[in-house]
């Protein structure tokens, strides 16, 4: 940002380069309030940030190649640069807040990318995370967790297709006392009897 700009003429810069075409006087007061005239006019124009057709009234104005170079570059709000004579006042500060605010809006954090494997393919890779080894028993508590987009219905569905891979197995859990309430609604109920484990890559 060039340091011979205030806060007021940087808005009239961004304003002009938001419009991205030539505007009249008229025009500038009818839809934000107010002319370019006077002083801020003359400054604007003798530094060359902004190019005025005034010859007729009333003055059209558009953002010259120097205005545009000056918002392409990052809006910076460092106090330490000011004049000690020309300390900014809570208002102004307030003002260049705003303006970087509206310059340089936050970058939109973008959604993860779909996942494009298979569930068969994320059942096997979340099982391998978890298990100990090939064939190890794993139960559904540990597997469904890390599938958390997948409705358990459909999730139950490939798990019981899984079953006719020849290194697949599910079974109930003998000791059925030892089955909490998380395990018993982790189980996929499979020909009338309910399945709470998992082994992959048994032979």
């Amino acid at each position: 940002m060039s340091d011979d700009l205030t806060p007021s003429d940087y808005a009239i810069l961004l304003l002009l380069g938001h419009e991205n075409r030539e505007i009249s006087n008229t025009e500038l007061h009818d839809t934000y309030g107010f002319r370019l005239t006077g002083s801020l006019y003359a400054k604007l124009n003798g530094s060359e940030y902004v190019i005025s057709n005034t010859q007729r009234r009333p003055y059209r104005h558009r953002l010259s190649a120097k205005g545009a170079a000056v918002l392409a570059r990052p809006l910076a709000i460092d106090e330490e640069q000011a004049d000690a004579t020309e300390k900014r006042t809570f208002r102004e500060r307030v003002l260049w807040a705003a303006l970087r605010a509206v310059h340089q809006p936050r970058a939109v954090e973008q959604p993860p990318a779909p996942d494009t494997r298979s569930l068969d393919k994320r059942v096997r890779d979340a099982y391998a995370e978890v298990a100990d080894g090939p064939g190890d028993w794993v139960d559904l508590t540990a597997i469904r967790p890390l599938l958390p987009d997948v409705a358990k219905s459909e999730l139950d569905v490939v798990l019981e297709k899984m079953l006719d891979a020849p290194d697949v197995r599910l079974d109930p859990e003998v000791h059925r006392h030892r089955l909490d309430r998380a395990a018993k609604e982790a189980a996929v109920r499979i020909g009338g009897e309910d399945r709470h484990k998992l082994a992959i890559g048994m032979r």
